[in-house]
Order: C-alpha cells, then structure tokens, then sequence
C-alpha cells in the first residue's frame, strides 16, 4: 500500500510546491522589484509536505490488532504533528524577497512615515512609540530576503497595514534589488517539476 500511495501522491505533492517556488520566484524576477508575502504561505507547504507522510500511518494502523498497537508507533505521526506546531509558531510575520538592507530599511521607514507612526529604532527592533507596539525586523542582504514581525500579537492588522504601505512603496519606487532568493526558488521549482513529471512516469510503469 505505502509504495502505490507515495507513487500516486509525490506528483501532486511535487506538483504544488513546484506551483509555490516558481511564482514567488518569478514574481521578483520578471517584476524586478521587492516584495513581502505572509509567511503562511510557506507554512501552507510544510502541511502540504507532512500531512501526507502523517495521513499515510493511519490505514496501516488501524488494519492491525489495536492492542498490538505500541507507543513506537505513533512516534512519527506525534513528531510529525510536533514539527508543524513549531512551525505555526515559528513562522509568523511577513517575508520580504528580492529586496537589500537598502531598500528593505527605506520600504519601511517611507511606510512608517507615510502610515504617521512615530517610531525609535535599535539594533533589530522598531517601536512605534504612539502605540507601544515593536517590529521585530531581520534582513539577509546576501540572500535578499528579510522578515519583519510585530511582537504583540494583538496588533497583526498595524503589520499588515505597515506591510501594504511597503508592498506599493516597492511597486511605485526605484529600489535596489538582489534576487538571489527569486532564482533559488525557480531553480527549486524546476527541481520540483522534474520530480513530478518523474514519478508520474513510475505511477504509469507500476
């Protein structure tokens, strides 16, 4: 049962995360300009990634004697389980691609001014002092990706705001770029395609 199952879901699998890569990447590539994206969305992926691989020991499980059933075996389905939990935590905020220290700082801080919130800044925080509320904010200029978060989880739609302000401040200004992260993620789309288009061809052999 197992080998049929992955040979019929890894298409559809590879064929999604390929779908994700490709349009991030080539968003920033054929636009040439920065932009921020939820982080949801990558978390969207690790459950398309793991739920399957979860999913996939149950009918195993419940086709055998339920009292033959050991801790050992639900040990992947809970690590499974315990991973994406993580990543739900872990992965809040918005996430900024194609984008430099450069550019990155003046999105924000033309956002800031544009949206009036007064702010203070300090090494990887920005507080908006009107408010009390602080920006978690952290950019990989080789890499050309940032993430900006706000601490108080209360204040999700002040980020949202500042995020749009950013996202038309990109689309309307001239900024530098480094659009590594764009080319990684076509590059791991292409990947994605051919592992697809390959188990594809296994599913027609099996």
């Amino acid at each position: 049962m197992e080998p049929d199952f992955y040979i019929l879901i890894f298409p559809i699998l590879f064929g999604i995360i390929a779908i994700f890569f490709l349009a991030i990447g080539l968003k920033g590539i054929l636009t040439k300009r920065p932009f921020l994206i939820s982080n949801r969305w990558l978390l969207s992926m690790m459950f398309v990634i793991f739920i399957p691989a979860i999913l996939l020991s149950f009918p195993y499980r419940f086709h055998r004697d339920f009292n033959s059933i050991s801790a050992m075996d639900w040990l992947s389905p809970l690590l499974y389980g315990f991973i994406l939990l993580m990543m739900w935590y872990q992965l809040k905020g918005y996430v900024a691609y194609a984008v430099t220290d450069t550019s990155f700082r003046e999105a924000l801080l033309a956002a800031l001014q544009q949206l009036q919130y007064p702010h203070e800044e300090t090494l990887s925080t920005i507080r908006l002092t009107s408010i009390e509320v602080d920006l978690q904010v952290a950019v990989q200029s080789w890499m050309g990706a940032g993430v900006i978060k706000v601490k108080q989880r209360k204040h999700r739609s002040v980020l949202r705001e500042i995020v749009n302000a950013m996202n038309e401040y990109f689309h309307t200004s001239s900024v530098s770029t480094n659009m590594i992260s764009c080319v990684f993620f076509v590059v791991m789309g292409v990947f994605m395609v051919i592992f697809a288009i390959g188990f594809s061809f296994l599913r027609n052999i099996f």
